[in-house]
C-alpha cells in the first residue's frame, strides 16, 4: 500500500462515485478501480458498496476513510514543516520584557522580518530577572 491508494481511495469515498473520482484525479476510470481492488485485496476487506448508487462505504470503509484522511493531512503537513526548515536559514531568540510590548518592539519585529524573512524569530517574555 501506498500514499497513492490512499488518496485515490478518499477521492472515491468523497465523490461517492468513481466517475466523478477519475476525474477529479485527472486518471481514467479503470486504473482507479484496479488500485482500490488492490487496495480491499490487500487489505482483506470490502471498503465499498459497489451495490448502492451513490456508492456507499462499508462500515470498514468508514473507518478506513477517516484514517486515511488524517494520514493524508499528517504528510502534507510534514512536507509544509520540513520545507520550512530547509527554508530556514538562521534562528534568533529574543527575550523581553512585557513593557516592551508597548514601546518600539513591535516595531522593530516588523522591520526585521521585512529584511529577514529565512530567519526565524522566536520572541520569549521574561522579567528582567530572568534575563539577567
Amino acid at each position: 500500500m501506498d500514499l497513492r491508494h490512499l488518496k485515490y481511495f478518499v477521492a472515491v469515498a468523497e465523490e461517492r462515485s468513481f466517475t466523478r473520482a477519475a476525474e477529479r484525479l485527472h486518471i481514467s476510470q479503470p486504473p482507479l478501480i484496479r488500485q482500490i481492488q488492490q487496495l480491499e485485496e490487500e487489505i482483506g476487506q470490502a471498503l465499498i458498496d459497489r451495490e448502492a448508487r451513490p456508492l456507499h462505504l462499508t462500515e470498514a470503509g468508514r473507518f478506513f476513510y477517516a484514517r486515511a484522511v488524517r494520514l493524508l493531512e499528517q504528510f502534507h503537513e510534514t512536507i509544509a514543516m520540513t520545507w520550512r526548515i530547509a527554508q530556514t536559514d538562521k534562528r534568533l531568540v529574543l527575550g523581553f520584557a512585557a513593557s516592551t510590548m508597548y514601546g518600539a518592539l513591535p516595531h522593530i519585529v516588523r522591520m526585521f522580518r521585512a529584511t529577514q524573512p529565512h530567519t526565524e524569530l522566536v520572541l520569549l517574555e521574561r522579567t528582567s530577572v530572568q534575563q539577567i
